[in-house]
């Protein structure tokens, strides 16, 4: 019988090249991996790890959706162990903010008077799932909390978010945004938030 353990998670993982795609690999192959293992895996001072468990997690709230995989995923970005934003990406939007469609968005606007700055990502990119539902009102209301953070962790989140919420939800809730507060963005953010706008108000935007 295959070893399906968290060691041979590793071994898989060192045969790949150490990206997204090969830790995608690695998480459809270990796909059956105990809870016990995955959290080793989370825990583990190998970043490479730490990413297979995250796609891990995302595996299984899409297979089975659990409150414990969201509680699983924020323990550990609340305890400082995500340094690479790629950690948020990847997940936030599934772990984190589709099992909040449809109620209450409260826990979004807890997670963003977060410490840890990459938890305040978690909450940007969160959003992501209610401006895929056509939701403008609760990416552009966390945004409106962070827009004034310095952070090139949060501020290029924004960036992201605020330009999916215009394509997805409403441009003019987010032409609207920008002219209130578009000026607390870092130029770059504000490049991306802008930068499916036509021209004229894409350049009246980014001042």
């Amino acid at each position: 019988m295959q070893n399906r353990d968290a060691e041979a998670v590793l071994a898989a993982l060192a045969r790949t090249s150490g990206d997204v795609p090969g830790a995608r690999r690695v998480a459809r192959q270990f796909a059956d991996l105990d809870a016990g293992e995955r959290s080793a895996l989370l825990w583990s001072e190998d970043a490479g790890a730490r990413l297979v468990a995250v796609l891990l997690l995302v595996q299984a709230m899409r297979d089975r959706p659990d409150a414990e995989l969201t509680d699983e995923y924020l323990a550990a970005a609340k305890a400082e162990r995500f340094e690479d934003p790629a950690l948020v990406d990847l997940a936030a939007e599934e772990l984190v903010g589709a099992p909040l469609v449809g109620g209450s968005p409260g826990p979004l606007f807890a997670l963003a008077k977060s410490d840890v700055a990459m938890v305040r990502r978690i909450a940007v990119v969160a959003t992501l799932a209610f401006a895929k539902q056509g939701d403008a009102e609760v990416p552009l209301g966390i945004a409106g909390r962070l827009v004034r953070e310095r952070t090139e962790t949060v501020q290029s989140a924004l960036g992201w978010v605020l330009r999916e919420t215009g394509k997805r939800a409403s441009e003019e809730s987010l032409v609207a945004f920008l002219e209130r507060q578009g000026r607390f963005l870092t130029p770059a953010a504000r490049a991306t938030a802008t930068e499916h706008l036509p021209p004229a108000e894409r350049d009246r935007l980014r001042g």
